[in-house]
């Protein structure tokens, strides 16, 4: 956490920057009445995957959302400023990976944290996966809006999103994470000014991996996920194999604070 001077402005007034990379507290000066805030929610995990040749690319993490907007603060009082959590990864076992969690000024304002990408089990293989939602979206943060898994006989086959598609985008602006797919992989869905990217889509080719976006996390083959840059809301990446081994996937990336004020 650091507070920067920045340049003077009307009536003498300094702009001031206060950053938070872990929860703390705002103390508003006696004659601040609006400040200005930048949220960044945490990234969601990747899936992980089983340990059957059957269970293909799991989804990867969605982005956190992002929220920049101006509010009015009460001069002389204090707010805790609430750094949302990485969502964690998948583990070998399959499981889906968790939910970031929301960054907050306050009760004031939030930037929703990124949907985890659901796991691989041998048991729901041949449908597909779904990358997380990014951060924001209407409904689940693990559903709606997220990239379309991998197979690897049929590329991005999946229950939500549009085959092939890059991960949906949250109405906050975090991108979703990309599942994989047997060829290609995709990228993840783009954030905002860097932070809250969707994590990248494995394939089968260890040569061929989805990259993340603004923090987000690469695709693995055959190896425990990418996770997504502390303090960016990165998702986590998903991972790819079609050797009878588990996989963990990438755990999310932190989230993010800012307040700009005058003083």
């Amino acid at each position: 956490m650091a507070v920067s001077k920045l340049n003077p402005v009307s009536g003498g007034l300094t702009q001031k920057v206060q950053e938070f990379l872990t929860t703390g507290t705002f103390a508003t000066p006696s004659n601040v009445t609006t400040v200005e805030v930048f949220l960044v929610g945490g990234g969601g995990g990747g899936g992980g995957r089983d340990n059957s040749a059957a269970a293909f690319g799991s989804g990867a993490g969605g982005g956190g959302g992002v929220v920049r907007k101006a509010i009015t603060v009460v001069a002389g009082t204090s707010y805790t400023v609430t750094i949302g959590a990485a969502g964690t990864a998948g583990n070998t076992s399959g499981s889906n990976g968790g939910n970031g969690g929301d960054t907050t000024f306050g009760s004031l304002a939030t930037a929703v944290g990124g949907g985890g990408g659901a796991g691989s089990i041998s048991a729901t293989a041949l449908a597909g996966l779904n990358g997380g939602c990014g951060g924001g979206a209407t409904g689940s943060q693990a559903g709606a809006g997220g990239g379309a898994g991998g197979n690897a006989s049929m590329n991005y086959i999946g229950s939500a999103g549009s085959p092939g598609a890059t991960g949906g985008n949250g109405s906050q602006g975090g991108g979703g994470g990309a599942g994989g797919g047997a060829v290609t992989a995709q990228i993840g869905g783009i954030g905002i000014d860097g932070f809250g990217g969707g994590a990248g889509g494995s394939s089968t080719s260890a040569t061929n991996l989805g990259a993340g976006s603004s923090g987000g996390g690469k695709g693995s083959n055959a190896a425990t996920g990418n996770s997504g840059t502390t303090n960016t809301g990165g998702g986590g990446g998903g991972v790819c194999a079609s050797v009878a081994t588990g996989y963990a996937g990438g755990a999310g990336g932190s989230g993010y604070a800012r307040v700009t004020y005058w003083s």
